[in-house]
């Protein structure tokens, strides 16, 4: 075959690529993309792309984000000018970024009540009958404000005041120069991280020095009924509805924002 039509057939197999990608959420992919980032985007459609260190630029509170070989490249020097804020995660055509520890109690506890026990959170969608659409859920950071709004100075049926686990969400910090909100990650979030949470363990061992997933049921934002919402167990993936007047877990999620001098 000629290069002539090597080149069209190359040049026609990147414009189906690039409208694949398109069309699943990449909607900065163009013709103008190189075929190795192309590569990366496919393989973050369909899997784990990559594992990163989300990091606050301490001089302006800008984000940044580096792979393990950045990170370990970079001199002492370089690396004190940035504070640790936790792993960020690019899977499954979504990204955001995972706490380096879970959420505790003021007194040291782990475990949390969701609260709320009763009550039918406005703008927060029910996933009971069917639970049609529950593993693409998008809206945990919008479903968390809500909940803590709705709860707010309330206490429910079962003696819970205000909604414990979003609100140790919604109050999580890293560290003293966390500018990030963070929020009660939806259900289809939490299974994303139990699908990598070995890939993820093994980071937050290496980076953080600890603060690894638990095998244990971690709470969701994401709601079942008026008094039931979304567990994932960790060491399994299973996804099951749980009264709020039960405890659980929390890990707390942000959605990433990255610097413009990236």
């Amino acid at each position: 075959m000629s290069s002539s039509k090597d080149a069209i057939l190359l040049r026609i197999n990147k414009e189906d690529q690039v409208k694949a990608l398109q069309e699943l959420g990449f909607t900065e992919v163009n013709y103008n993309t190189p075929l190795s980032e192309m590569a990366e985007y496919i393989k973050w459609a369909g899997g784990l792309r990559d594992l990163r260190l989300a990091c606050v630029k301490i001089s302006d509170g800008s984000i940044h984000h580096f792979t393990g070989e950045e990170w370990n490249a970079m001199s002492a020097n370089a690396k004190s000018q940035y504070s640790k804020l936790g792993v960020s995660i690019r899977a499954r055509k979504r990204e955001f970024i995972i706490a380096a520890a879970d959420c505790t109690t003021t007194s040291g506890g782990s475990t949390f009540k969701f609260g709320g026990y009763g009550t039918d959170f406005k703008n927060v969608k029910n996933y009971a009958a069917g639970n049609v659409g529950l593993f693409d859920v998008n809206t945990g950071y919008e479903d968390t404000m809500a909940i803590i709004e709705q709860t707010a100075g309330k206490t429910d049926t079962q003696s819970t005041k205000g909604a414990p686990a979003a609100e140790a969400a919604w109050n999580y910090k890293a560290n003293s120069y966390d500018p990030m909100q963070w929020y009660l990650p939806s259900v289809t979030e939490l299974r994303l991280m139990c699908e990598y949470k070995t890939e993820i363990n093994e980071f937050l061992t290496k980076y953080f020095a600890g603060g690894t997933i638990a095998g244990d049921w971690y709470w969701s934002s994401t709601e079942y009924d008026s008094s039931s919402s979304w567990y994932v167990i960790m060491t399994y993936g299973y996804s099951i509805s749980y009264g709020r007047n039960s405890t659980g877990r929390v890990r707390a999620v942000c959605c990433p924002v990255v610097s413009s001098e990236e």
